[in-house]
């Protein structure tokens, strides 16, 4: 073990020799003093303590290290036979943003192909790096047993924006059996055409599971995809109010005053976010077939909602 020059960490590391397990556990605790690059050492030795008490502390403390410096740390952590540890590292593997380390990040991926923990993890701190060398693994694991795996894969196609991806991501959002990994698959869309993608967000409209069906609508509006109006007004119906939500917040996006009928009936509905969703949507489309439904709603016993009203009004006075 390393001999530290600094009384703190000097007297920390002779704790986390002691036979006494409680000792060794409140040494791990105070690890969050330090937190600097030298009690990185005393870190692992925590996280492969013989007691699982004195693990889970040391798991505790992943967070309170600079990520950049915890790489190998953590992927050793993902391998851990300690679930609190192995959970600890694979969250804050999303904040390794450093690009630098990608490579042993995929010589990991290639490493543990069995170990969907390990997998998991490696491609969350993958995702933002947006290194073009993990999109064939990416590719490959969107096919993998494990939903976080396939979930995580599918993030990482996501970020890399590649349009060779989009007919995978696609077949993933359509039939996934997990209904996570469908809306994770569904949202990465975005970053197509509305050419390419519009016609199966439309369809995921339909899925069977309202996460789904939340993000394709708003993953149309970030399109700006006209061909959805339609599907968007029959979407403003839905059982649940977040994908109304998110349908007429999109059919303000798009403009198009057809839609302005199906919105009146929202701005009356009982949820006020969906109210407020509605008012605001017409305002934007600034049609003065909307003037009614905006009236109507200056009475609104949401103080937000009359808000929004004055606005729209003021936006159709500016239209007409």
């Amino acid at each position: 073990m390393t001999n530290y020059d600094d009384p703190f960490l000097a007297d920390l590391a002779l704790r986390m020799q002691s036979e006494d397990s409680g000792v060794r556990r409140v040494a791990v605790m105070e690890l969050v003093d330090s937190a600097e690059p030298e009690a990185v050492e005393l870190l692992i030795l925590g996280l492969k303590d013989d007691d699982s008490l004195v693990r889970q502390e040391a798991a505790k403390v992943i967070d309170e290290f600079e990520a950049g410096d915890m790489t190998e740390v953590l992927i050793e952590a993902l391998m851990s036979t300690d679930e609190h540890v192995r959970q600890a590292a694979s969250n804050a593997m999303s904040d390794i943003k450093d690009p630098r380390v990608a490579g042993s990040l995929i010589q990991t991926l290639n490493s543990h192909p069995q170990d969907p923990t390990v997998l998991a993890g490696v491609l969350r701190a993958l995702k933002p790096m947006t290194v073009p060398e993990a999109m064939p693994l990416a590719l490959q694991l969107i096919g993998h047993a494990d939903a976080e795996v396939r979930r995580e894969a599918a993030g990482v196609l996501g970020y890399l924006r590649d349009p060779s991806t989009l007919e995978a991501l696609i077949a993933l959002g359509q039939n996934d059996a997990d209904s996570e990994v469908r809306r994770v698959a569904t949202g990465t869309l975005r970053y197509g055409t509305a050419e390419q993608v519009a016609m199966p967000l439309i369809k995921a409209l339909q899925d069977e599971h309202w996460q789904v069906r939340t993000e394709a609508a708003a993953t149309l509006g970030r399109l700006g995809a006209g061909a959805a109006v339609k599907a968007l007004m029959d979407a403003t119906m839905d059982p649940y109010w977040q994908v109304r939500e998110k349908a007429a917040e999109t059919l303000g996006k798009l403009g198009d005053s057809k839609a302005i009928p199906a919105l009146g009936k929202c701005a009356k509905d009982e949820v006020c976010n969906l109210r407020k969703a509605a008012i605001a949507a017409m305002g934007e489309i600034a049609d003065i077939s909307a003037m009614p439904y905006i009236q109507y709603a200056m009475d609104d016993p949401d103080p937000d909602v009359r808000k929004l009203a004055r606005w729209a009004l003021t936006k159709l006075d500016t239209a007409a």
